[in-house]
């Protein structure tokens, strides 16, 4: 009996030895999503204060007091007060990319929905705010004097305007007309997108009429594509 309440008990120990500990393996990845949150704070504090200062005027100090954070906390994830804005563009840039660029590019068979899905994405609330136009735009101000923003933004600019390119070539194909010349249509549909943003950027979200907004994109559209 002796003998086999020892093996018991050795079986039982080895079995505890071999469990998995929840807490230690799964504390690194709750530290690395608590890193994650807090830095997705900041860069969310640092958009508003660009929107509410602009980027000159933008300190970290400003930026903690909308995060409700201490200042040394952001050495911990960026090297600078520079770094920090770059951030905070590049997020607003992968956003676009992954909440309008991708989900319309998938479309592309079907031109014409995808580019009513377009300016319905480019006008969506999320996305073209009155706080991130009014950033993509004082970055703009800032691109002459900071290369980091103009290859940001450019990269951004060049992907927008060479999807929009390749679906209005592909609704020219589909409602045969070759009259029509690719490169205006799509500069034309840019420039009416862009000039709702920029009258986004000045106004309070309370004064925009987004259906107004979109019905005129959807009219120039109609009146090259009746």
């Amino acid at each position: 009996k002796f003998f086999l309440v020892v093996q018991a008990i050795l079986r039982h120990a080895v079995g505890m030895s071999a469990k998995p500990q929840p807490r230690a393996a799964s504390q690194p990845s709750r530290e690395r999503a608590s890193r994650v949150r807090q830095r997705k704070r900041l860069i969310d504090a640092c958009i508003s204060a660009l929107h509410i200062h602009g980027p000159s005027r933008t300190t970290v100090e400003k930026v903690v007091a909308i995060a409700g954070m201490s200042p040394g906390i952001v050495r911990f994830y960026f090297d600078s007060k520079a770094a920090m804005l770059v951030a905070s563009l590049q997020f607003l840039a992968t956003e676009f990319e992954e909440r309008v660029l991708v989900p319309v590019a998938l479309l592309r068979d079907k031109p014409v929905r995808a580019l009513e899905t377009l300016v319905d994405l480019y006008l969506d609330p999320d996305v073209a705010s009155p706080r991130k136009v009014s950033v993509w735009y004082s970055f703009w101000g800032e691109a002459n004097s900071r290369q980091e923003y103009l290859d940001i933004c450019g990269q951004k600019d060049e992907s927008f305007a060479a999807l929009v390119r390749e679906l209005v070539e592909r609704l020219i194909i589909e409602a045969q007309a070759p009259h029509l010349d690719p490169d205006a249509v799509a500069l034309g549909l840019i420039g009416v997108l862009e000039m709702l943003w920029q009258g986004i950027a000045f106004q309070t979200e309370a004064h925009i009429d987004r259906a107004a907004a979109k019905h005129r994109c959807i009219a120039y559209l109609r009146s090259v594509f009746p």
